[in-house]
């Protein structure tokens, strides 16, 4: 089923805008005049995409830096360090805790995000949200 979820103006080229349509959570982007709809949440570890960074047709995660396709949302990338600087300048007990983080972080697998269609009619940006069964 359809649902306007935003209008053309509502996101900048190259933005991204949290929205809600049938009780899902979305996250519509926009990228070279195109409209694209995943799921809002990461999935690696739930965290809100539209936090994220959006480069061309590449999402990233606000989080730990996952990274997807919003064309098809495939996972393209495991989660990435944080550059923490210099290692000699960081304490010993943040240091500890990241490698434990990292070491776990690679054992999380990352899913694919749900994609929808999106159409865009007299200016308004539909989304088809399949009803729950």
């Amino acid at each position: 089923m359809w649902h306007e979820v935003a209008k053309t103006d509502d996101i900048a080229p190259g933005g991204m805008k949290y929205v809600r349509a049938a009780g899902r959570e979305i996250c519509l982007c926009e990228h070279d005049g195109s409209f694209y709809a995943v799921s809002r949440r990461c999935g690696h570890q739930n965290a809100p995409l539209n936090e994220g960074a959006l480069e061309g047709w590449i999402l990233t995660c606000p989080l730990h830096n996952a990274q997807f396709d919003i064309r098809s949302g495939t996972n393209l990338a495991w989660p990435i360090d944080h550059d923490m600087g210099p290692e000699e300048d960081v304490p010993e007990p943040v240091r500890r805790f990241f490698k434990l983080e990292k070491r776990l972080q690679w054992k999380t697998r990352v899913h694919d995000l749900h994609t929808y269609a999106v159409r865009v009619q007299d200016g308004a940006v539909e989304v088809d949200v399949p009803e729950q069964v």
